[in-house]
This record gives structure tokens, C-alpha cells and sequence, in this order.
């Protein structure tokens, strides 16, 4: 249930409120069946009746109105969380049998706050109204009411025969929405290959062809719940009003109820009927988000991933050693053999052709990957696979910037609490200084470094991995994109005016650039 993800006291607030709005279906029968009583047999004034119908609404339409502001408040709250929970699996789990996406992110996240929050307070709403109703009824005349209720269950009886199959379209759909969000990805990154080939028309058509699949998944589960949904609704209408009517019309005749009571009582039902029809409506509802709900339940049971604790201080980097390093994923070996001695302070170049493994190597390094072979420590300590224990000895500069939609003071802390004194003289440092006087910490970087250099991008990837203050640094191919003359700049502020230790991985750097390491390893 998603509302156990909102205090407490919203929700005993919501059914408290939904109970006095509730009422208003029986007061407003109540004074239906007054006006038809004083329409047979005129008694009090008439005048003092209209009176206290429209002061009866009025203060309806007030908790009617603070209903909404709740309601509202509440589907808010189950869907900052739930993004909250689905935020943090996406950011610290890497678990591969439990994968989320953009899709996820957005539309199946939507899913769930279109389709399950709304049903399930619109289910605890009609369950309200409907047990206000009923007990008036039966206050009025027990046994018409038992008639109406009776026959108010008619909906479970399809609701039983179309749940499964609603259920089942709905993961249909729900697979063929994911992928049609994996081709709209794949699309957009491989635009620049098409054009190339001259593939414009396939791709397209592939893509067209995704969203059909898409499509008519998600018009099968619409066209079956609507089935659903108009089948109930006559049953309900033939059980629930017709055949009820006729013996409240027999009762009348009769002379064991008042016409005022039966209308009264009729004007109930109606509360008797549509909540069912609506609860039942809803229970679909939130059976269409099943498949989404499962997936989601598997992540945040999932308590793998990394643990992170703001205050651990690593402590001095005393050296690491490699020892005939290797790794084995997908029954592959990547590489083997591979051993490496880092004293502190020391700048060391490692070469290696493309597709070696150098990033699986640097994964190795900060703890991602657990190596299959061989011995990994640090400080004379086994520390293999150990993320928690040794990332915060790294920092990390990639060939493709890592840079967000955000300002330029974000970008380089990532929203972390560092001191202004120290990302300016970081700024200073990688030649950031004149872009934040001209420009200002606070102004806007766009999507993918739009409006920044090449340079200016790689700089701010720089001062981010300088402002860690990390006692190693690791680059992997962080100037190969670059121009010769920046490339020497960049590698300037990294091996020269860094004092820290320097990995860096590359598979082509100028003789220039080799005289700033210490050592040089081939691999490969």
C-alpha cells in the first residue's frame, strides 16, 4: 500500500475529514425526504427547512473543500517519497537484477501516482461514504436497506472474472512501455550513426514499430478495464437499483414505509451502488499498476549497494599495491597478470590500447569491482572489492566531463558543504578563475556543458576531483579529447601543482607529457 509512506496523522486527518464529508450524501437524503413529508403533509415551516438545507451544505462544501487540500497533500507526500526512495536505489545500488531507468524514473513512477495513491484514497473515501450510508438506511427501514445492499454486491462477481485478466495486459504493457523507452534512448545516442549510414528510414520504423507494440499494449489494457468497468456498472444498475425499486415501490403500496422514507432510502443507495461501482473501479486500477508495484517493492527490499558515511576520515595514504591483478565478468577473462606499486606522492602513467580494460582496472582500484584473481592492498591492508573502505582515497577525472544542468558552484562540490576560500583557490588552480569573474558561481551551466568550452568543461571536471581533497587522483583518458596545448596545460595542473598521487590511464600522450611521470607501465 503507498500510503504507508505518509505520516501517520495525514491519514487519520484524511479519514476523519472523509467521514464528515461522507455525511453530506446523508444529509442531503435527509432533507429529501423532509421536502416530500412536507409535500404529503405540510408541518412546520417551510421557510426554516430551506434555511437549514442551504446552511447544511455550506458547511459540506467547507469540509469538502479541506478534503481536497488533504487529498491533494497527501498524493504530494507518497510521490516525493517514493521518488526519494527510487532516487537513492538509482544513485548507491548497482544490482543488475533489480535495474531501473528512465522509463521507471518517469513514467512507471507516474504510473503509480496516476493509477495506485488515487485509488487507494479514493477506496478509503467510498468505503467511508458507503458504511455512512448504509447505516442510515438501515435506521430508516432495515430490511429495504438489506435488499439494496444485498444487490450492491453484485460488482465483485465480474470484479472476480476481470481482475486477472487486467492484471495480465497490464504487465504486457508495462514491458512494452520499457521498451519503447530503451529504443527512444538508443535513438537519441545513435543519431549522429544514422545520419552517417543513410539509416534514417529503418530507424524510424523501428522506432514507430516499438511505440506500436507500446501502444496496443496499453489500448488492450484500457479496452479490457473498460469492458470491465461497463459490464459492472449495468449489473450494478439492474441488481442495485431496478429490481430494489420494485420492492420499495411494494412496501409503499403497502403501507410499511412512507414514500418520503423509500425515496430517502433510494437516494442512499445510490451511495450504496456507486461507491461499490468506484471502489471496484479503483481496485483496477491499482491491479494495472502491479506489475510496477512489485518492481518497485524489490528496490527499496534490496539493501545491497553502497553505504556511505559523511564523517569517515581514511587517513594517510601510505602507498597500494597490485599483485597479479585479474578479473573474470561474464565467464571473460578482461585481463590478468597485471601487477603495480604506487608509493605516496608519485605520478605514474599507465598505457594500454583501447578496449584493455581500463576503466574495469579503475574500478578494481576504488572498490567497484571485487578482483578474481591476485591481491589488492592499501597501507599494507587486503582491501579487494572493499568500496566502503577505500573510495574515499580517490578522486576521478573521466575523459567525457561529468557536467549537470546546474550552477557552476554545484557542478565542482555536487551540492557537498565546501569552504569558498577552498573552490577558489581550486578555480585558481585549473584556470577557472576568470569564467567565475566574468560569469559568477552561480551562473548556469547547460545541459551537457552547452555553454562552456571543451577546456572550460574538462576544468571543471578537474577542480572537482581537487576539491575532494583525495590523496590520489586517477585520470582515464582526461585530456585524449582535447587539443595538444590544453592537453599539456591540463596535465601541467594535474602532475605539477597537485601533490597528491596521480594514476593516470591513457593509450596516446605526447613525449612532452611523459616527462611529468614518474614511472611508465605498458600494458597490454
Amino acid at each position: 500500500m503507498t500510503l504507508k509512506y505518509v505520516e501517520s496523522w495525514k491519514i487519520f486527518f484524511y479519514i476523519l475529514i472523509s467521514a464528515i464529508k461522507s455525511l453530506q450524501i446523508v444529509f442531503v437524503a435527509y432533507i429529501f425526504k423532509r421536502f416530500i413529508n412536507f409535500a404529503e403533509k405540510p408541518q412546520g415551516s417551510l421557510l426554516q427547512l430551506v434555511f437549514f438545507a442551504i446552511l447544511g451544505l455550506i458547511i459540506f462544501s467547507i469540509a469538502s473543500i479541506v478534503y481536497q487540500c488533504i487529498y491533494s497533500n497527501i498524493v504530494a507526500s507518497v510521490n516525493i517519497k517514493l521518488k526519494e526512495l527510487a532516487s537513492n536505489y538509482l544513485v548507491k545500488v548497482q544490482n543488475k537484477n533489480v535495474k531501473i531507468d528512465s522509463s521507471f524514473m518517469t513514467n512507471d513512477l507516474k504510473q503509480v501516482e496516476t493509477q495506485r495513491v488515487d485509488s487507494e484514497l479514493t477506496i478509503i473515501f467510498n468505503s467511508i461514504q458507503f458504511v455512512a450510508a448504509i447505516v442510515s438506511a438501515i435506521i430508516g427501514s432495515w430490511l429495504l436497506a438489506l435488499i439494496f445492499l444485498i444487490a450492491s454486491f453484485t460488482p465483485a462477481l465480474f470484479q472476480i472474472i476481470f481482475g486477472p485478466m487486467i492484471e495480465s495486459k497490464s504487465e504486457k504493457w508495462e514491458l512494452a512501455n520499457s521498451h519503447y523507452t530503451d529504443a527512444v534512448n538508443e535513438t537519441t545516442a545513435g543519431i549522429s550513426i544514422v545520419d552517417l549510414y543513410d539509416a534514417e528510414a529503418s530507424i524510424i520504423d523501428r522506432l514507430i514499430n516499438t511505440a506500436k507494440r507500446m501502444e496496443l499494449a496499453l489500448m488492450r489494457t484500457n479496452r479490457t478495464k473498460g469492458i470491465a468497468t461497463e459490464i459492472t456498472t449495468t449489473g450494478a444498475y439492474i441488481c442495485g437499483m431496478i429490481i430494489p425499486f420494485a420492492f420499495g415501490i411494494y412496501f409503499v403500496v403497502r403501507g410499511n414505509i412512507t414514500l418520503g422514507t423509500f425515496m430517502m432510502i433510494a437516494q442512499l443507495a445510490n451511495n450504496f451502488i456507486n461507491p461499490i461501482i468506484d471502489i471496484f473501479a479503483a481496485i483496477n486500477d491499482v491491479k494495472t499498476t502491479t506489475p510496477i508495484w512489485k518492481r518497485f517493492q524489490e528496490i527499496i527490499a534490496f539493501n545491497g549497494g553502497k553505504t556511505i558515511d559523511e564523517n569517515t576520515n581514511v587517513g594517510s595514504f601510505n602507498g597500494l599495491s597490485l599483485k597479479n591483478i585479474g578479473i573474470q565478468m561474464n565467464n571473460k577473462k578482461i585481463f590478468s597478470g597485471v601487477s603495480l606499486l604506487v608509493n605516496p606522492g608519485e605520478k605514474i602513467l599507465i598505457e594500454a590500447p583501447s578496449g584493455w580494460g581500463k576503466s574495469t582496472l579503475f574500478n578494481i582500484l576504488i572498490g567497484n569491482y571485487h578482483a578474481s584473481e591476485g591481491t589488492y592492498s592499501i597501507n599494507g591492508q587486503d582491501v579487494n572489492g572493499n568500496w566502503n573502505k577505500i573510495h574515499r582515497y580517490f578522486s576521478f577525472i573521466q575523459q567525457k566531463p561529468f557536467v549537470l544542468e546546474d550552477t557552476l558552484k554545484y557542478n565542482i562540490t555536487l551540492g557537498r558543504k565546501i569552504s569558498n576560500k577552498k573552490i577558489n583557490e581550486v578555480a585558481e588552480m585549473v584556470g577557472l578563475s576568470e569564467l567565475v569573474k566574468e560569469k559568477g558561481w552561480n551562473y548556469k551551466v547547460a545541459k551537457d556543458g552547452l555553454n562552456l568550452s571543451g577546456g572550460q568543461n574538462q576544468r571543471i571536471e578537474i577542480a572537482r576531483a581537487l576539491v575532494a581533497e583525495r590523496p590520489v587522483l586517477l585520470a582515464d583518458e582526461a585530456t585524449s579529447a582535447l587539443d595538444k596545448s590544453l592537453s599539456e596545460k591540463i596535465h601541467q595542473t594535474i602532475l605539477r601543482d597537485f601533490s597528491g598521487t596521480v594514476i593516470e590511464i591513457a593509450h596516446k600522450t605526447s613525449d612532452n607529457e611523459r616527462k611529468f611521470f614518474n614511472q611508465i607501465i605498458k600494458l597490454g
